[in-house]
């Protein structure tokens, strides 16, 4: 018995190599000159080649359902970072036809004012807690432009300059408490002052001196009446956006929203000089 166990290993091995052997060679002779030795190791041999095909078809169709899978993984992270890029880029693009249209729009504007004008980038802005835009400072300094002009875009009315200093000034926004502006509705020719109401939440200001017989009415269009000189006539100012009859007194009291919305300006004009001007601007 320890005799036999010595050469169990070299028995095994032994077999193990012949086996494949005589399957090989079963499998390849002609069927007309097996024997039945050979037979019988066909018999034997067809339950494993069976076996064995079956395995390596199966592994193999996994093999390639994962090669596809990594390769549609690596194909649909190369799409998503494209769409990003063509995302960015269409960003970007729209960022430039806005702005090109706003310059077609200020360049339009600038030719057919009757006056000087200095244009001017807003470089600068105080903000409230709400995100309301203050003040603004330009890129427009005591060289070109001075206290008390104008400030104005193709949209309508900004403010006008309370300082200039340097190569920069600041600009007063017709919504703050300091900014009065004679006004006059388009539709009726009713007159006033449109002053600031200078709220941290919204932007909006009030006429005042509005008669209580003049008939107003909420979307009416509100312009510089240019009666002080302080600010070419026909500007677009704003719009009435609430009427609150008194029930005493000689006047109304008449919201206005402003024309320009001041979180997204960019550009503007500075009016360093202007004539009269006839009628008024359609919005």
């Amino acid at each position: 018995m320890p005799q036999y166990k010595r050469y169990q290993d070299a028995i095994v091995c032994v077999v193990l190599l012949a086996l494949p052997f005589f399957f090989l060679n079963a499998n390849l002779k002609d069927p007309s000159s097996l024997t039945s030795w050979d037979r019988v190791i066909l018999r034997l041999s067809s339950p494993v080649q069976y076996v064995a095909d079956a395995v390596a078809e199966t592994v193999g169709d996994v093999w390639i359902r994962y090669v596809a899978l990594v390769k549609i993984s690596e194909e649909n992270e190369q799409l998503r970072f494209e769409n990003e890029r063509i995302k960015e880029e269409n960003r970007r693009v729209q960022l430039l036809w806005e702005e090109n249209r706003r310059l077609r729009k200020m360049l339009g504007f600038r030719e057919s004012f009757r006056g000087t004008l200095v244009p001017a980038r807003v470089i600068g802005r105080d903000v409230s807690e709400f995100y309301r835009v203050l003040r603004i400072r330009i890129d427009q300094g005591e060289a070109s432009v001075s206290k008390g002009m104008p400030v104005i875009t193709f949209e309508g009315l900004v403010g006008q300059i309370t300082r200039s200093f340097g190569r920069y000034a600041e600009v007063m926004l017709t919504v703050d408490t300091k900014s009065i502006v004679d006004v006059v509705v388009q539709r009726n020719g009713a007159s006033g002052m449109l002053r600031g109401k200078g709220e941290i939440d919204r932007y909006s200001g009030e006429m005042e001196y509005l008669l209580r017989e003049d008939e107003v009415r909420v979307g009416d269009l509100v312009f510089t009446s240019g009666m002080a000189h302080k600010f070419p006539a026909g500007i677009l100012a704003g719009r009435i956006s609430k009427i609150e009859q008194k029930t005493q007194g000689l006047y109304q009291r008449v919201r206005v929203d402003p024309a320009v919305n001041f979180s997204r300006l960019r550009e503007m004009f500075v009016v360093t000089d202007f004539h009269e001007r006839e009628g008024f601007r359609e919005e």
